[in-house]
């Protein structure tokens, strides 16, 4: 009777539970692209670094850091647009009429970006010449934007004085 009784509750226990296949999710993305994917360092943020100045009175040297998710400096391809505009002191809004721009820089291609590229600074150069003077003694606000392989916009301005 107890054999009996064992068996007929192994039976039960094994339609009770039943037996599965092991599902298995697909894989349309095999790991080592899906890693590639995560774990691009893409530009986040642009920022003048403390060495741009006026060089000449025609002549602005810019140099510029990009920044990735980390916060660490990056070489990556973009579009690089700069303007410069009046400083209006005692403003909500300090930058004022757009006095000058610059025709668009494309650093896509790999020379083109290692020409503009200072490795031993980890940022971007870029020598901006005027068609003419401006006065002495005043205040500029000097504007880039970037736009990025990945569609991004990113900007950043500084106060210049000449």
């Amino acid at each position: 009777m107890k054999y009996i009784l064992s068996v007929g509750v192994l039976f039960f226990m094994m339609i009770a539970c039943g037996c599965q296949e092991q599902t298995q999710m697909p894989q349309s993305v095999s790991p080592a692209v899906e890693m590639q994917k995560t774990c691009l360092f893409m530009p986040e943020k642009i920022r003048f670094n403390q060495l741009t100045e006026f060089t000449q009175d025609w002549q602005i040297t810019a140099y510029i850091d990009m920044l990735d998710q980390f916060g660490s400096r990056i070489k990556a391809a973009g579009i690089w647009k700069f303007e410069l505009y009046e400083y209006v002191p005692r403003s909500g809004e300090p930058k004022g009429a757009r006095l000058y721009f610059w025709p668009d820089i494309n650093l896509a291609d790999a020379k083109v970006n290692f020409g503009y590229w200072q490795d031993y600074l980890r940022c971007y150069k870029f020598d901006l010449n005027l068609d003419t003077d401006l006065a002495g003694g005043k205040t500029y606000i000097l504007q880039v934007v970037c736009f990025t392989a990945d569609g991004k916009r990113i900007t950043d301005s500084i106060e210049l004085k000449h």
